[in-house]
Order: C-alpha cells, then sequence, then structure tokens
C-alpha cells in the first residue's frame, strides 16, 4: 500500500531522476522529477510537495555543494512548509552538518540503497504533516484575544525581560498562576526572536494522557508499539529551526525528563523503535504553574534539567497585583468579541468597572476574558451593569490575618510534624496524607532536622 505524501525531486543528472522515481513512486502519492533547478520556482506555482529531494551540485565538476545549499535558503522561502532533504556524491560530515543548520531535515549519499531512501522520505514528509497538525507554525490565522497589555510595574518588568531575552537563543523558564498569559509570554519571545518566520510549536503536557507523552514529544517508528502503522515525527522535530514551548512541564514523567535532558545536551533526538538520532535546532521555552520551590523537589523535576532550562526566569504577575491593568484589558476584550459575535460594542458602566477592578480574579486574565465574552453575549443593553458580572459580587475573602507566621521553611516543619503526630510516626501513613512520596518525606526530615 502507497504511503500518503508528494514528493519533488532535483537533479541534473536524468539517470539519478529514474532511479529516484523508480524507487519512490511505489511508496508516495505523487512523485515529480526535474533537471533543471532554474525551473523550481515556476514548478512549486502550481505543485508544492510534502518534500523535496535537491541535489546539491549541478554546474559540471561542482562539487563543493554551494549550490544546494543557495537553493536550499530560496526553497525555505518558496516552499517553506516541504521537508527538504539534500543529496550529493561528495558529502562529507562538515557540509552535512552545514545543510542541517540551513534548514535541512535529513542528507542523503549518492550512490543510496532504495530501502533507506524510502525511509528517508518517509520521515521527511511525516515531518511537513507534524508541523501542519500542531498550533500555530509560522503565523496566526486567528485573531489573537490575550495579548500582554498592560502598564503596571509588574508587567513592565516583564516585557524588560521579554525584550532582553528574545533576541538570544537562552532557554526560557516562564512562572505564573494559571491564566497569566504564559503561552502568550512565550510568543512573543518567539516573536522577537531571530526565529520568528520559523515555527512555533507549543505541547500542553497538562493535556497529554500518560501513555502519549514519549510517542508526541519524541516520534516514533513504524511498529515501535501497537498502533504505530507508520513514522511519525514528534513535536520536538516539528519545532526543528524554531522554537518548542512545554507548558506545564512539572507534568512531564521523570523517565522522560532525562530523555528531554539528553536531546538539550545532544542536540538530537532518538524517537521511539529508531536506531540513528535526528539533529534538531530549537529554542526551548518551558512554563508552570507551579512554584520555583516546588520545581526544586526532585520528586517533581530533575535539577539537572532545570538548571538547563532555567537560563532566564520570568515570573508573571496575577491579575490582581496589577488591577491598574483591568480598564486596558476590558476595552481590548470589548472590542475582540464585538468583532467576533457581530454585535455593537459594548461600553463598561461605571459601577461594573469599579466592581471588577475590586474582584480578586482567582483566574487571571483568562477568566476576564471569559467573562467579558459571557456579558457580550448575553447583556440586554450597550452598557455592561454589575448584574452582568454575577460571579464578582462573591463576598471578599476576610481580611489576613497579618501576625501569621507565614515563613514557608517553618510552615513545611509544623506540617511535617503534625502529619507525624497525627499517623504515630508512621512513615508511609504521614507521607501519603501530605503527598508525598517516603523518600521525599525523609529527605524533608532530613532538611528539617526531625
Amino acid at each position: 500500500m502507497a504511503h500518503t505524501g508528494t514528493l519533488l525531486v532535483v537533479d541534473d543528472n536524468s539517470d539519478v531522476l529514474t532511479a529516484a522515481r523508480l524507487a519512490l513512486a511505489p511508496h508516495f502519492e505523487k512523485v515529480v522529477t526535474l533537471q533543471n533547478p532554474d525551473h523550481l520556482v515556476r514548478t512549486l506555482d502550481s505543485f508544492v510537495p510534502d518534500a523535496i529531494l535537491l541535489d546539491m551540485n549541478f554546474a559540471p565538476g561542482e562539487r563543493t555543494g554551494r549550490e544546494g545549499l543557495d537553493w536550499l535558503g530560496r526553497l525555505r522561502v518558496a516552499a517553506p512548509t516541504a521537508s527538504v532533504v539534500l543529496m550529493t556524491a561528495f558529502g562529507g560530515v562538515s557540509l552535512a552538518v552545514e545543510a542541517l543548520k540551513n534548514g535541512a531535515v535529513d542528507f542523503v549519499l549518492k550512490p543510496w540503497q532504495n530501502d533507506k531512501l524510502v525511509a528517508t522520505m518517509s520521515a521527511a514528509v511525516a515531518l511537513s504533516k507534524a508541523r501542519a497538525r500542531t498550533d500555530i507554525l509560522i503565523c496566526e490565522s486567528t485573531p489573537r484575544t490575550g495579548e500582554l497589555i498592560g502598564s503596571a510595574v509588574a508587567l513592565r518588568q516583564v516585557f524588560d525581560i521579554i525584550n532582553r531575552a528574545a533576541p538570544t537563543d537562552a532557554n526560557v523558564l516562564v512562572l505564573g498562576e494559571s491564566g497569566t498569559g504564559k503561552e502568550l509570554t512565550a510568543r512573543e519571545i518567539h516573536r522577537l526572536s531571530r526565529r520568528a518566520r520559523e515555527p512555533f510549536v507549543s505541547v500542553d503536557l497538562g493535556a497529554l494522557p500518560d501513555s502519549l507523552f514519549e510517542s508526541e514529544l519524541f516520534g516514533h517508528k513504524r511498529g515501535a508499539f501497537t498502533g504505530a502503522d507508520a513514522d511519525r515525527a514528534g513535536r520536538i522535530v516539528a519545532a526543528n529551526g524554531g522554537t518548542l514551548f512545554l507548558d506545564e512541564i512539572g507534568n512531564l514523567p521523570l523517565h522522560l525528563q532525562r530523555k528531554l535532558l539528553t536531546v538539550l545536551e545532544r542536540r538530537e533526538v532518538v524517537a521511539v523503535g529508531a536506531v540513528n538520532p535526528t539533529p534538531i535546532d530549537i529554542r526551548l521555552i518551558t512554563a508552570t504553574n507551579r512554584s520555583a520551590s516546588e520545581l526544586e523537589d526532585e520528586e517533581v523535576l530533575r535539577q539537572d534539567l532545570l538548571f538547563r532550562i532555567r537560563t532566564v526566569e520570568i515570573t508573571l504577575p496575577p491579575l490582581r497585583h496589577r488591577a491598574e491593568d483591568i480598564p486596558a484589558l476590558l476595552e481590548h476584550f470589548l472590542s475582540v468579541y464585538a468583532r467576533k459575535y457581530d454585535v455593537p460594542r459594548r461600553k463598561m458602566s461605571a459601577d461594573a468597572l469599579a466592581l471588577l477592578e475590586k474582584y480578586a480574579w482567582p483566574g487571571n486574565v483568562r477568566e476576564l476574558r471569559h467573562a467579558v465574552e459571557r456579558a457580550t453575549i448575553l447583556a440586554n443593553s450597550d452598557r455592561l451593569l454589575p448584574e452582568d458580572f454575577p460571579f464578582a459580587h462573591q463576598r471578599p475573602a476576610p481580611p489576613l490575618d497579618t501576625t501569621e507566621d507565614l515563613d514557608l521553611e517553618r510552615t513545611e516543619r509544623r506540617t511535617i510534624e503534625r502529619a507525624l503526630k497525627l499517623h504515630d510516626g508512621n512513615i508511609s501513613q504521614a507521607a501519603a496524607a501530605l503527598g508525598l512520596t517516603r523518600p521525599a518525606l525523609y529527605r524533608r526530615m532530613t532538611k528539617h532536622r526531625i
């Protein structure tokens, strides 16, 4: 049965084109060959393949591969969605490395083995399709409804770090409560980076079933496990050349944290069931709603991985700490949802605005956005009133006891001592009550000398 996917093979040697077509045609939907690279752009006007197999030398006696690299650069503009595999009879390690750095997904030496050529082009097609499946790769096609908007001091500090970190390739860790805009921050870093025209691949690790973590991130080979009926490029390879955003990094299982660390150190990824690694060039941005102290727990995140991903750390302020930004956010969301639902743009009454400025917003900007959307749909008039935001009438929380000891270390020690006392010193029961493993509880007991 033929694979899905379309190919374009470019080589000045007609015998090579014939051999490639005979080897590849039985395995793909369509294989087009082209002998003159000068006709590439015209060909791509009517046919955009999933993958392109491109020779590196066209002029007589040419062996440097510079022509192939030049055409590779042009193809990234003319056919940005296609994966490009380069081929040459005069290969070398340095040439292969340069080709991969310039955006090629693989490198083939002539003469090739047919089964390896088919496997290479299948992987290239799978990569193109994986990129097509990911959320927003090179540009967004949907309206943005939650930009980082505001001028509060805390947010200006965030903007300053973004502007300084974005032009570099430093790994960034974004901390913040749910709904504060961690993915928007990651997208802004990508937009301002040198990789802005390359893929932005977002993976919500909190939404992935445990059984899919490894395959989704690292990819798999056909037959690697039950149900793996075709090669599949993982999200890491799909982000090659661009930015990989891993949300809720603390949810990644410990054994896969080790594998991710290896990927970052070696700059290559091995798919499930594969033998040979695939070189990758990515910028990593991670995020979590866990606190910095929680991330320093080995049961949550390997510390060697934490050091690797936290070159730059950004902490997003909750909305309750920048209430002065609420009017600007309201104006933005009111415009967005008036356009979306084709209704008159609502206006805020003074009473409604005062109510929303006093509300604690436990769901942060995301909750505010949903509140405006709901009010836009259900309001009876063009002016929004307090009753259009019923949730905000909740009683405020009682004032904090300012005399309470909030020292984290002392609080943790007291909690551990209380759990041990409640369970008569039984470590297993105390650990379960605290939501810890026995080793984690022992470590804390040692730390506090209990």
